[in-house]
Protein backbone atom coordinates (compact mmCIF):
# COMPACT_ATOMS: atom_id res chain seq x y z
CA UNK A 1 0.00 0.00 0.00
CA UNK A 2 2.52 2.08 0.97
CA UNK A 3 4.54 2.00 -2.42
CA UNK A 4 1.58 2.64 -4.31
CA UNK A 5 1.33 5.73 -2.49
CA UNK A 6 5.35 6.80 -2.97
CA UNK A 7 4.78 5.37 -6.75
CA UNK A 8 2.19 7.72 -6.96
CA UNK A 9 3.34 10.71 -5.40
CA UNK A 10 6.29 10.03 -7.62
CA UNK A 11 4.04 10.10 -10.68
CA UNK A 12 2.82 13.58 -9.70
CA UNK A 13 5.89 15.08 -8.86
CA UNK A 14 7.23 13.92 -12.31
CA UNK A 15 4.22 15.28 -13.99
CA UNK A 16 4.26 19.08 -12.11
CA UNK A 17 7.78 19.28 -13.36
CA UNK A 18 6.99 18.54 -16.59
CA UNK A 19 3.81 21.17 -16.39
CA UNK A 20 6.40 23.64 -15.27
CA UNK A 21 9.02 23.28 -17.49
CA UNK A 22 6.70 23.44 -20.17
CA UNK A 23 4.59 26.54 -18.94
CA UNK A 24 8.53 28.22 -18.91
CA UNK A 25 9.23 26.68 -22.31
CA UNK A 26 9.28 30.88 -24.23
CA UNK A 27 8.16 28.70 -27.73
CA UNK A 28 5.10 28.55 -26.24
CA UNK A 29 5.14 32.33 -25.33
CA UNK A 30 2.07 34.06 -26.92
CA UNK A 31 2.36 36.57 -29.71
CA UNK A 32 1.05 40.06 -28.66
CA UNK A 33 -1.70 40.64 -31.07
CA UNK A 34 -2.23 43.15 -34.02
CA UNK A 35 0.90 45.05 -33.21
CA UNK A 36 4.77 44.63 -33.98
CA UNK A 37 5.77 46.14 -30.24
CA UNK A 38 7.48 42.87 -27.98
CA UNK A 39 8.19 44.67 -25.53
CA UNK A 40 5.29 42.80 -23.31
CA UNK A 41 7.42 39.85 -23.83
CA UNK A 42 10.45 40.75 -23.15
CA UNK A 43 11.94 38.66 -20.77
CA UNK A 44 10.91 35.49 -22.47
CA UNK A 45 12.51 36.92 -25.66
CA UNK A 46 15.49 37.34 -24.28
CA UNK A 47 15.08 33.01 -23.08
CA UNK A 48 15.71 32.38 -26.72
CA UNK A 49 18.85 31.86 -28.62
CA UNK A 50 19.83 34.60 -30.74
CA UNK A 51 18.76 33.29 -34.00
CA UNK A 52 15.51 32.44 -32.53
CA UNK A 53 14.83 35.60 -31.43
CA UNK A 54 16.01 37.12 -34.62
CA UNK A 55 13.26 35.01 -36.49
CA UNK A 56 10.64 36.00 -34.03
CA UNK A 57 11.19 39.80 -34.40
CA UNK A 58 11.67 39.27 -38.25
CA UNK A 59 8.46 37.29 -38.51
CA UNK A 60 6.74 40.03 -36.17
CA UNK A 61 7.75 43.11 -38.15
CA UNK A 62 6.80 40.86 -41.76
CA UNK A 63 2.99 40.23 -40.72
CA UNK A 64 2.92 43.50 -38.67
CA UNK A 65 1.06 42.16 -36.06
CA UNK A 66 -1.68 40.27 -38.06
CA UNK A 67 -2.90 36.40 -37.26
CA UNK A 68 -5.13 34.69 -39.89
CA UNK A 69 -7.38 31.77 -39.94
CA UNK A 70 -5.69 28.72 -41.37
CA UNK A 71 -8.43 29.12 -44.78
CA UNK A 72 -7.60 33.15 -45.10
CA UNK A 73 -4.03 33.04 -45.19
CA UNK A 74 -1.81 32.96 -48.26
CA UNK A 75 -0.51 29.57 -48.72
CA UNK A 76 3.17 31.47 -49.86
CA UNK A 77 2.88 33.63 -46.79
CA UNK A 78 0.58 32.98 -44.01
CA UNK A 79 0.40 34.58 -40.94
CA UNK A 80 -1.05 32.21 -38.88
CA UNK A 81 1.34 32.17 -36.10
CA UNK A 82 0.54 32.39 -32.78
CA UNK A 83 3.48 31.88 -30.54
CA UNK A 84 7.16 31.85 -30.50
CA UNK A 85 7.21 28.33 -31.50
CA UNK A 86 4.99 29.11 -34.76
CA UNK A 87 6.82 32.54 -35.72
CA UNK A 88 10.29 30.75 -35.81
CA UNK A 89 8.75 27.60 -37.94
CA UNK A 90 6.63 30.08 -40.81
CA UNK A 91 10.09 32.48 -40.84
CA UNK A 92 11.98 29.87 -41.18
CA UNK A 93 10.13 28.44 -44.41
CA UNK A 94 9.74 31.83 -45.46
CA UNK A 95 13.51 32.44 -44.98
CA UNK A 96 14.24 29.72 -47.50
CA UNK A 97 11.71 29.91 -50.32
CA UNK A 98 12.95 34.05 -50.27
CA UNK A 99 16.40 32.73 -50.80
CA UNK A 100 14.49 30.44 -53.97
CA UNK A 101 12.89 33.78 -55.23
CA UNK A 102 15.94 36.06 -54.57
CA UNK A 103 18.35 33.22 -56.53
CA UNK A 104 15.37 33.18 -59.45
CA UNK A 105 15.43 36.71 -59.60
CA UNK A 106 19.13 37.23 -60.10
CA UNK A 107 19.15 34.66 -62.82
CA UNK A 108 16.66 36.59 -64.73
CA UNK A 109 18.50 39.65 -64.10
CA UNK A 110 21.51 38.55 -64.92
CA UNK A 111 19.41 37.14 -68.49
CA UNK A 112 18.29 40.70 -68.96
CA UNK A 113 21.98 42.22 -68.38
CA UNK A 114 23.22 40.21 -70.84
CA UNK A 115 20.98 40.86 -73.65
CA UNK A 116 21.12 44.83 -72.95
CA UNK A 117 25.24 45.13 -72.61
CA UNK A 118 25.63 45.53 -76.39
CA UNK A 119 23.34 48.74 -76.43
CA UNK A 120 24.61 49.93 -73.21
CA UNK A 121 27.66 49.80 -74.46
CA UNK A 122 26.96 51.50 -78.01
CA UNK A 123 24.41 54.34 -75.59
CA UNK A 124 25.34 56.03 -72.32
CA UNK A 125 21.77 57.27 -70.29
CA UNK A 126 22.05 59.70 -66.95
CA UNK A 127 20.57 62.52 -65.33
CA UNK A 128 21.98 65.77 -65.53
CA UNK A 129 19.34 67.46 -63.54
CA UNK A 130 16.55 66.93 -61.62
CA UNK A 131 13.75 69.44 -60.55
CA UNK A 132 10.35 70.39 -59.66
CA UNK A 133 9.14 72.89 -61.98
CA UNK A 134 6.00 74.72 -62.43
CA UNK A 135 3.48 73.44 -65.08
CA UNK A 136 3.95 76.98 -66.74
CA UNK A 137 7.44 75.92 -67.34
CA UNK A 138 6.73 72.73 -69.32
CA UNK A 139 4.19 74.52 -71.87
CA UNK A 140 4.86 76.91 -74.94
CA UNK A 141 3.31 80.43 -74.27
CA UNK A 142 -0.43 80.76 -75.30
CA UNK A 143 -1.12 81.86 -79.06
CA UNK A 144 -2.25 85.46 -77.62
CA UNK A 145 -4.19 85.44 -81.26
CA UNK A 146 -5.98 82.39 -81.04
CA UNK A 147 -9.81 83.00 -80.79
CA UNK A 148 -10.30 80.17 -77.84
CA UNK A 149 -8.55 81.48 -74.89
CA UNK A 150 -7.33 78.58 -72.53
CA UNK A 151 -6.42 78.86 -68.94
CA UNK A 152 -2.78 79.78 -68.28
CA UNK A 153 -0.67 76.79 -66.50
CA UNK A 154 -0.43 77.20 -62.29
CA UNK A 155 2.75 79.08 -61.85
CA UNK A 156 2.98 76.53 -58.34
CA UNK A 157 6.50 74.70 -58.40
CA UNK A 158 5.20 70.76 -58.45
CA UNK A 159 5.90 69.10 -61.13
CA UNK A 160 9.05 66.20 -61.39
CA UNK A 161 11.25 66.86 -64.13
CA UNK A 162 13.96 64.98 -65.12
CA UNK A 163 16.86 65.93 -67.83
CA UNK A 164 18.41 62.92 -69.28
CA UNK A 165 21.88 63.18 -71.12
CA UNK A 166 22.38 60.23 -73.61
CA UNK A 167 26.06 59.53 -75.25
CA UNK A 168 26.67 57.61 -77.99
CA UNK A 169 29.93 55.62 -77.14
CA UNK A 170 30.50 54.27 -80.19
CA UNK A 171 31.88 55.66 -83.80
CA UNK A 172 28.45 55.35 -85.61
CA UNK A 173 26.26 57.87 -85.63
CA UNK A 174 22.77 57.24 -83.49
CA UNK A 175 19.40 57.82 -85.20
CA UNK A 176 16.98 56.21 -82.78
CA UNK A 177 16.91 55.21 -79.04
CA UNK A 178 14.53 53.33 -77.30
CA UNK A 179 14.58 52.67 -73.67
CA UNK A 180 14.00 53.52 -69.89
CA UNK A 181 15.53 55.12 -66.98
CA UNK A 182 14.91 54.33 -63.26
CA UNK A 183 16.14 54.46 -59.77
CA UNK A 184 16.33 51.73 -57.39
CA UNK A 185 15.17 52.99 -53.89
CA UNK A 186 17.07 51.02 -51.28
CA UNK A 187 14.44 52.04 -49.25
CA UNK A 188 11.15 51.09 -51.64
CA UNK A 189 10.58 47.72 -53.33
CA UNK A 190 9.38 48.98 -56.60
CA UNK A 191 11.82 51.71 -58.71
CA UNK A 192 11.44 55.01 -59.33
CA UNK A 193 10.49 55.49 -63.53
CA UNK A 194 12.58 58.71 -64.14
CA UNK A 195 12.55 58.25 -68.23
CA UNK A 196 10.55 56.53 -70.90
CA UNK A 197 13.03 57.68 -74.07
CA UNK A 198 11.76 57.60 -77.61
CA UNK A 199 14.10 59.34 -79.85
CA UNK A 200 13.83 59.34 -82.99
CA UNK A 201 13.04 61.91 -85.65
CA UNK A 202 14.76 64.13 -83.98
CA UNK A 203 18.74 65.53 -84.67
CA UNK A 204 21.11 62.63 -84.65
CA UNK A 205 23.91 61.51 -82.27
CA UNK A 206 26.88 61.73 -83.45
CA UNK A 207 29.84 59.91 -82.58
CA UNK A 208 31.01 60.40 -78.87
CA UNK A 209 28.27 63.47 -78.93
CA UNK A 210 25.52 63.79 -76.56
CA UNK A 211 22.05 65.26 -76.42
CA UNK A 212 19.61 65.75 -73.89
CA UNK A 213 16.14 64.73 -73.09
CA UNK A 214 13.51 66.47 -70.66
CA UNK A 215 10.93 64.15 -69.17
CA UNK A 216 7.86 65.33 -67.02
CA UNK A 217 4.42 64.90 -66.55
CA UNK A 218 2.51 68.05 -66.04
CA UNK A 219 -0.35 66.86 -64.84
CA UNK A 220 0.94 64.62 -62.03
CA UNK A 221 2.45 66.22 -59.10
CA UNK A 222 5.61 65.56 -57.36
CA UNK A 223 5.82 63.01 -55.22
CA UNK A 224 7.95 62.00 -51.83
CA UNK A 225 10.57 59.86 -53.68
CA UNK A 226 10.72 62.03 -56.44
CA UNK A 227 11.32 64.59 -53.99
CA UNK A 228 14.23 62.32 -52.23
CA UNK A 229 15.60 61.73 -55.39
CA UNK A 230 16.13 65.32 -55.90
CA UNK A 231 17.76 65.73 -52.69
CA UNK A 232 19.38 62.52 -52.40
CA UNK A 233 23.30 62.49 -51.38
CA UNK A 234 23.39 59.38 -49.26
CA UNK A 235 23.20 57.20 -52.15
CA UNK A 236 19.57 55.96 -51.63
CA UNK A 237 19.32 55.86 -55.33
CA UNK A 238 20.94 54.02 -57.69
CA UNK A 239 20.57 54.65 -61.49
CA UNK A 240 19.64 51.65 -64.02
CA UNK A 241 19.94 52.06 -67.85
CA UNK A 242 17.51 49.96 -69.63
CA UNK A 243 17.93 49.83 -73.10
CA UNK A 244 15.61 48.70 -75.61
CA UNK A 245 16.55 49.84 -79.56
CA UNK A 246 19.12 51.61 -80.86
CA UNK A 247 19.16 52.20 -84.36
CA UNK A 248 21.78 53.72 -86.64
CA UNK A 249 22.08 56.16 -89.64
CA UNK A 250 23.34 52.90 -92.06
CA UNK A 251 20.55 51.23 -91.10
CA UNK A 252 21.70 48.85 -88.66
CA UNK A 253 19.94 47.94 -85.02
CA UNK A 254 20.85 47.02 -81.94
CA UNK A 255 17.47 45.40 -80.36
CA UNK A 256 17.74 43.49 -76.46
CA UNK A 257 14.05 41.70 -77.42
CA UNK A 258 12.83 43.23 -74.10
Amino acid sequence: METRYIAGALLAAVLLVFIAQRSRDPLRTALPFGTTDLSSVETQLRRLRPEDRALVEAYVKRSNGDVLPATFADPDQPFTARTFGDAIALETAWSARRGEMDADAARRQAERDAAMAPLRDAVEAGVTRAEVLAPRDLVAPPDRSAQVKQALPSDEASVFVVTVSLHNLGSKTITAVQGSLEAHDREAYLPLDLCWIDLAGSEPIEPASRTEVRCGNPNRRASEQQRAFIDDSSGRFTLVWNPKRVVYADGSVLDSGL
